[in-house]
């Protein structure tokens, strides 16, 4: 058929009435032609009527003749099957609204479910070709890190194999910027002069930022993000020139961003762009990024230019950085700089790294959610097809071809799945968002989650998907019959004999995979609590941790005397039990690598990580003293070097001898090789839930001049209750430091394990689900056997049988029809085991997505007796 005679038809089939009257219209007039020329004959006007009609043949049959070759029939049956599958839910309100909610529930899990997954893990950034950009990762002994902002512009300045680079930095945390029309603490971010223009973005109303305004005395300019714009200003146009402040500095907005756009980074979509230049103002107190080359922030990324491999980037980039190398922060002992190019269509992958595993984790379970879903409905509409097995002998009985009843069957099973596909796609809008927020837990994520051609496509594949999982099997389980046998029957015992076989196998895989999805969701609640409960050397209830912003105020203030004002102000702090300050904490982001060694000794130096802290710590961390003592007052600068080392760094260095009294040598590239006596020995702290026991060596921080970064509260009861009265004693003590943060220990190290939290939460809702599908689909099989057999139990009781017999022979029934499922169910259960086991052995440092890594109680009495 040309493509003109289908259009045609087309056309034909939506003006059918029009055609249909114009048809039986000139049929009419034929027959009143031939009823005519009869009578003319000598017939009666009955007769000749009889006759011409006669003649004419089968009216109907010339009707449905021109309407084929006139329309497309398979159009019109499908919309007969259509409405007839619409009565039909009509007739049976409760095994529809069953049908479509199971429906909904299966199909919104997995579109929101997928909504997260495309929007972290599978979406391109939405800019102009995005596939050109590339993540520029500096590297010193190939270990990646940021570039301070003067590296960066003399990179940007010196290259030529891409057609430039930028970067960005967010201060969010650093800032709090004051909102127009009173939208309180928007985003804020510093990004590079040719930001925009590199990534593709343009502006929906007014200029985006461009290199001239990233230069130092320029006016200070502002670009708002598209939503910001909406919900601030209303989304006038007015809003081009007015003034925003942010933390006391003005920016005029020049523009606003095209809508979609969030910046290089998924997840962060921030409200306000400015100039990096402006540093200064926006961030007042810190370092000046600007003209310090120890300031390391930036995370460069760029466009490769057409024509330019990444290999010949990347070697030329190498070469520039290595003579750049004074503007950089040195690694410890001789550095080998390199640049290594990466693809960058995804922006950079904080999200993707942290996520991604997760939500293929939640898919799958998703996936078998919806599979036990769909053997529910397949169960249903088994009975429904065995009750209309006197409807399905009719229509074969006066000539319905056997596909025509396919047809109509899976017509029926398709408006199920369209309507609760369209249920679980209004699910999946509000359950998408509801499992970003709680992913997030506080920490504000921005995700496109507005629904698309993707999300559209994965729904409506999803909903294809289900109509051939649990309508294909009932509608040629239904078209099976014998015409015969079926008029003979009535409704009730009519029932297909493969209908009941057909049901238990979908109850072999209900029971089996409900079996599965229960027992991975118990271990990965079960991983989760270990990994919550482990042993991280330190009691972490009750405990308050003060991160103090690091800024210009903070470096200075570095005098043991000030440093002991703040430290007795927290502890006088009424319902604190004990209070501690420290350096370079572990408890801290600020960590320092160095290496220790036997004085006077040719040993192997072990790598450890180094830590100044007060007197005091150890007992307000509850950090267990296996040997010697703790710091104390004593330990000041004029007085010998002393440290306190963790249990692994006094094993790998003393073996089983006893370290206190010795001497060990402590080196790093900013600190000289320096004798210290080493006084304790305390058990060994995690640095984070995933990460194993580490080297740790402790220093007095009287004796290393080092500045106030961290504090730590032992508090009688919730230590939130005390943020606002450290905050106090903070500003009374040193009114010249800032917070950067209170939290108690507990939340941050939940915070840290957000993401097996979701997965262990998500899992167990979605195996409570799974059990309450596979029961209820349990319940409808063995009714619908029950059913099936009234008439034999009634013959039963009537010969002479107890109640108690018949109900013993149903029970022993259901018994069997249970047993071999549960041996599937069970067999994948400890296969599924099996997994969680391997997972759980992996090596120290490899964390699977469930497992703690070395999780260990240790007994300190133990680990004393083995030191002494």
């Amino acid at each position: 058929m040309s493509p003109r005679a289908a259009l045609s038809r087309i056309r034909a089939h939506f003006s059918a009435n029009r055609h249909d009257a114009r048809l039986a219209e000139e049929i009419a007039t034929h027959i009143d032609a031939l009823t005519a020329d009869y009578q003319r004959r000598g017939l009666t006007p009955d007769a000749a009527r009889l006759a011409a009609r006669r003649d004419f043949g089968n009216v109907t049959a010339t009707q449905e003749n021109h309407r084929a070759h006139r329309t497309l029939p398979f159009l019109e049956t499908l919309a007969q099957d259509l409405r007839y599958a619409l009565r039909q839910m009509r007739a049976k309100p409760g095994f529809t609204a069953a049908a479509v909610f199971t429906l909904a529930l299966g199909i919104g899990a997995n579109t929101a479910i997928f909504r997260v997954l495309d929007a972290v893990v599978l979406s391109s950034l939405p800019v102009k070709n995005p596939e050109q950009l590339v993540l520029v990762i500096p590297k010193q002994n190939g270990k990646p890190g940021p570039v301070s902002y003067p590296l960066f512009r003399q990179m940007a300045a010196r290259q030529t194999e891409l057609a430039g680079i930028f970067a960005a930095n967010n201060v969010d945390q650093a800032v709090e910027p004051g909102g127009a029309s009173g939208d309180s603490a928007p985003r804020a971010t510093l990004v590079t002069g040719r930001y925009f223009e590199l990534l593709g973005a343009g502006a929906q109303l007014g200029r985006t930022i461009v290199d001239s305004d990233d230069q130092p005395g320029m006016p200070t300019v502002a670009v708002v993000s598209y939503g910001y714009w909406q919900r601030a200003f209303g989304g006038k146009a007015e809003v081009l020139g007015r003034a925003i402040r942010i933390n006391g500095a003005s920016a005029a907005i020049v523009g606003v961003a095209e809508r979609g756009f969030f910046g290089e980074r998924v997840g962060s979509a921030p409200d306000v762009w400015l100039p990096m230049s402006v540093q200064p103002l926006v961030w007042p107190g810190h370092t000046n990024w600007l003209k310090s080359p120890a300031n390391a922030r930036l995370q460069p990324m760029g466009r490769i230019r057409p024509g330019v491999s990444r290999a010949q980037a990347e070697s030329a980039l190498t070469a520039l950085y290595s003579q750049l190398h004074e503007l950089t922060v040195h690694g410890l002992g001789p550095t080998v700089y390199t640049i290594e190019l990466a693809p960058g269509s995804q922006g950079f992958g904080d999200l993707q790294k942290q996520f991604s595993a997760p939500l293929a984790v939640l898919m799958g379970i998703a996936g078998i959610v919806l599979l036990l879903a769909c053997c529910n409905l397949a169960n249903l509409l088994l009975a429904n097809a065995s009750a209309r097995t006197h409807e399905m002998g009719i229509r074969l009985a006066v000539g319905a071809a056997r596909s025509r009843l396919l047809r109509q069957l899976l017509t029926e099973s398709a408006a199920l799945a369209v309507i609760g596909g369209a249920a679980g796609f209004a699910l999946a809008q509000q359950g998408s968002r509801a499992l970003v927020q709680f992913a997030s837990a506080g920490r504000g994520w921005r995700l496109a989650l507005d629904p698309d051609w993707r999300i559209l496509a994965f729904t409506a594949a999803v909903s294809l998907l289900a109509t051939a999982i649990f309508g294909l099997v009932p509608a040629f389980t239904a078209i099976r019959l014998d015409p015969n046998a079926a008029l003979k029957t009535n409704r009730r015992n009519g029932a297909l004999r493969s209908a009941n076989g057909a049901a238990r196998a979908f109850i072999v895989a209900q029971v089996a995979a409900s079996l599965v999805l229960v027992a991975g969701a118990t271990l990965l609640v079960r991983s989760f609590r270990n990994l919550e409960t482990q042993d991280f050397g330190y009691r972490k209830e009750g405990l308050l941790l003060l991160e103090f912003r690091l800024d210009s105020n903070l470096l200075l203030f570095r005098d043991p005397a000030r440093i002991e004002q703040v430290h007795q102000r927290l502890n006088a702090i009424p319902g604190v039990i004990n209070a501690a300050v420290s350096g370079r904490a572990l408890s801290s982001w600020l960590l320092q690598q160095v290496k220790i060694s036997l004085s006077g000794q040719a040993t192997p130096a072990v790598d450890a990580q180094l830590s100044q802290v007060s007197p005091h710590y150890f007992e307000t961390m509850k950090i267990p003293l296996l040997n010697g003592r703790e710091f104390s007052g004593s330990d000041r600068k004029q007085t010998a070097p002393v440290a306190v080392l963790g249990e692994t760094a006094a094993r790998l260095l003393f073996g089983s001898a006893n370290p206190v009294g010795r001497s060990i040598s402590v080196g790093s590239g900013d600190i000289s090789n320096a004798s210290h006596l080493v006084v304790g020995v305390v058990h060994d702290i995690r640095l984070g839930p995933r990460e194993p026991f580490a080297p740790v060596i402790y220093e007095p921080m009287a004796q290393n001049g080092v500045p106030l970064l961290t504090a730590v509260l032992r508090t009688a009861g919730d230590p939130a209750a005390f943020a606002s009265a450290a905050r106090q004693a903070v500003r009374e003590a040193a009114p010249g430091l800032k917070l950067q943060s209170v939290s108690p220990v507990t939340e941050l190290l939940g915070a840290s394990i957000r993401q097996e939290r979701t997965v262990a939460v998500l899992s167990a809702a979605f195996g409570l689900l799974a059990l309450v599908l596979a029961s209820v689909g349990l319940y409808g099989v063995i009714a619908y056997a029950v059913e099936r057999r009234t008439q034999e139990i009634g013959i039963r009781i009537a010969l002479g049988a107890s109640r108690t017999q018949v109900t013993r022979l149903l029970l022993s029934d259901i018994a069997q029809l249970l047993a071999f499922r549960l041996i599937f169910g069970l067999a994948g259960t400890l296969a599924l085991a099996k997994v969680g086991h391997a997972s759980a052995c992996q090596p120290a440092g490899r964390p699977g997505i469930f497992d703690p890594v070395n999780s260990r109680k240790v007994n300190p009495a133990v680990i004393r007796r083995r030191i002494h």
